[in-house]
């Protein structure tokens, strides 16, 4: 089916706002006059306060109110896009003040981390920490669908208000609360729209757009410099305003120069020194007054030592915070390997270690080191690029500076190096390199093997970066695992596990960012991984799959054979090939039904949302993809018919559309890997 993405207009990518049908249970337990408030103080009155107090914690007490709290916010704004009387902006500092009031319980959730290593070693000490993973974690994605609601009202707000006036008031607002979401959908009012723009937009005044600028900076979302730059380099952008942009750059954290070599699949920075300097010295001194010329000649100073030195210091500016030589990035995102240990479920699922380097040409980078599976040779990224890629993150810094620095040194010396995914995840290879020099070193290890790696270089001990051990999960995952030639080694670390030190401070982190596509995407990787512990895999690999397996395992005896293999599949002639097969020939499986899962999901919210059929074909949408249309809309009758009657929300139809596919993805899964294989013949 050919994905309708490209013809909808942009609006549809991000739903209206949202709104929920109710439990009468539900709402019998609230408070009438804010049952959104209600529940807000049941969470904080329900948390745990002590890090012991997690075991036999009931933590389904913790989901009913996330869906209530999630529901009732979604209320507030659905009631306010009815509303024509400018209840907007109060819908909005309602949603502002329920986030922040979930954000500060997170904060108490990351503070508690530390204490669990304090707790005696044994079974309620892992069942404490598996019911704060599953709370934070729940509250960490109640956060996202705060922000994902906020989106819109922030948007219906602003295009509701009749004024700069009204506008003034809104960001005034967000900018009280630092909201980066606020600034986010009102970022778009930075530069102008083309009068033959539909729908039409009035242009912002000077005054406000160097509001919003100011919101921008109080949000510290670096996320949003490419707006930033637009406004710059715009061609009618007064002279003044260019000079309050590159100050929002410079504040917010300028990008780096693209890395020599960078590879293809990594952005473009935003805006880079020479070009933001040559904005800025082309812009006519004659308009500005003696303050804003002192000002640019300041900042062209500035980037001209950007320019030519890359970094100045020891740090690179991310928003509201610096990353460090020797800072480890914990990344959130969709796994199937977040359920495979005991520690589950695991909050971070992919790592990676900042360092410093020089180029040929003298100019010092902050960049990224990680080592994926799929690779030859450990990677390094520009850190401001990298961070793109996920949603959810946060970077911590090892208490000791001299710690810091030193893993910032050593991982800086593997960068190119040689690598081979270690598909049974042991560290014992990794423990062989303490003390030697590791240029040109092949490193044997996964990802959060890289974390010892560093960490083992420096005077503090192992059990200060991962105070709590962890085995594989219990059930059937051991004997499935061992199907595929996986394991989970001795003396296994995590990303997750990084998180209990008591050693290691969280110096920053990103909002995270709900999106439906990853909500599926990421619950059928769990629903594998649940299978794995309660049911017995059956792997029924493809014919190109099972070609690829025969092949790898003829060569074992044939160098040449496993050399093509291995250039074949980007990873190293030294790995089990034929475990390497086995293990990708189901994460292929895994993620072809995931993505199929989630782009459905898309595919089918277009279709339903979409004008109709003629006027798509007045568009030019093709033939091919009108039939996809309408294949969707039949296969969604009911609720493409409610949708039409205007009966359905547009909160409806996504969490309709987004079960619909989850169940579909589950099905897929126990048809590919957990039908009963057929009895043996006899």
């Amino acid at each position: 089916m050919v994905s309708m993405r490209r013809y909808l207009p942009a609006v549809f990518v991000f739903c209206a706002l949202l709104t929920a049908s109710f439990d009468a249970a539900l709402l019998a337990q609230q408070q009438p006059s804010d049952p959104l408030n209600g529940w807000l103080r049941h969470v904080r009155r329900s948390l745990p306060r002590d890090a012991a107090q997690y075991s036999g914690y009931d933590t389904s007490h913790v989901t009913a109110a996330a869906s209530a709290i999630e529901q009732w916010s979604a209320y507030v704004a659905h009631q306010a896009s009815l509303d024509r009387g400018g209840s907007a902006n109060q819908a909005v500092r309602r949603l502002l003040a329920a986030k922040t009031n979930l954000d500060q319980r997170i904060d108490e959730m990351f503070e508690l981390r530390r204490r669990f290593a304090e707790l005696p070693a044994g079974d309620d000490r892992r069942d404490a920490v598996r019911a704060y993973l599953r709370t934070t974690s729940e509250l960490i994605d109640l956060s996202g669908r705060l922000r994902y609601l906020l989106y819109d009202a922030v948007n219906l707000a602003a295009g509701r208000a009749g004024d700069d006036d009204v506008r003034n008031d809104l960001i005034e607002m967000l900018t009280e609360a630092g909201s980066s979401i606020g600034a986010m959908a009102l970022s778009a009012w930075l530069v102008d729209p083309p009068a033959s723009s539909e729908p039409a937009r009035p242009a912002a005044s000077k005054a406000l757009k160097v509001k919003l600028l100011r919101l921008i900076v109080a949000s510290g979302d670096f996320q949003l410099l490419p707006a930033v730059a637009a406004l710059a380099r715009h061609e009618d952008t007064p002279a003044e305003l260019i000079i309050e942009a590159a100050e929002t750059i410079r504040k917010l954290g300028l990008p780096q120069d693209p890395r020599p070599g960078q590879a293809d699949d990594v952005p473009q920075p935003a805006i880079t020194a020479a070009e933001l300097e040559k904005i800025l010295a082309a812009v006519d001194e004659s308009t500005l007054s003696a303050q804003s010329q002192s000002r640019r000649d300041e900042l062209i100073a500035w980037l001209i030592e950007r320019r030519d030195k890359g970094i100045l210091g020891d740090s690179l500016r991310l928003g509201h915070y610096d990353v460090q030589p020797g800072d480890w990035l914990l990344m959130r995102n969709p796994s199937p390997y977040n359920l495979f240990t005991d520690l589950s479920p695991g909050l971070f699922t992919h790592v990676g270690v900042v360092g410093i380097e020089e180029d040929d040409t003298g100019r010092r980078r902050m960049v990224l080191v990680d080592l994926p599976e799929i690779g030859r040779t450990i990677p390094a990224t520009n850190v401001d690029l990298f961070v793109l890629r996920s949603l959810h993150y946060v970077f911590v810094r090892h208490r000791d500076p001299a710690v810091g620095r030193k893993m910032g040194e050593v991982v800086v010396s593997t960068i190119g190096n040689p690598t081979e995914f270690d598909l049974n995840f042991r560290t014992d290879r990794v423990r062989a390199l303490r003390g030697k020099p590791l240029a040109g070193e092949k490193i044997k290890t996964y990802c959060a093997g890289l974390l010892m790696l560093c960490a083992q270089e420096t005077t503090a001990a192992r059990e200060e970066f991962f105070p709590i051990p962890e085995f594989v999960a219990g059930g059937n995952t051991a004997d499935n695992l061992a199907v595929l030639g996986l394991s989970i080694g001795e003396d296994f670390v995590s990303p997750t596990g990084a998180l209990f030190s008591p050693a290691l401070e969280i110096v920053g982190r990103r909002d995270p960012m709900y999106e439906p596509e990853r909500e599926i995407r990421e619950t059928i990787y769990d629903y594998f991984a649940e299978g794995l512990k309660t049911k017995t895999l059956t792997p029924s690999p493809d014919e190109k799959q099972a070609l690829l397996i025969r092949l790898a395992e003829m060569a074992k005896s044939n160098p040449l054979l496993a050399a093509a293999i291995a250039r074949s599949q980007g990873v190293s002639a030294e790995m089990d090939l034929v475990s390497a097969a086995r293990a990708a020939a189901v994460v292929e499986t895994l993620d072809d039904i995931a993505y199929a899962a989630s782009d459905g999901f898309f595919d089918a919210r277009q279709a339903i949302r979409a004008p109709s059929v003629e006027e798509l074909a007045r568009q030019g949408v093709s033939s091919e993809d009108l039939k996809s249309l309408r294949l969707l809309r039949t296969r969604h009758g009911n609720l493409y018919r409610q949708w039409q009657q205007r009966a359905l929300t547009p909160r409806d139809l996504r969490v309709a559309l987004v079960n619909y596919y989850i169940e579909s993805g589950k099905s897929q899964i126990d048809r590919r890997f957990f039908q009963k294989a057929p009895p043996a013949a006899e």
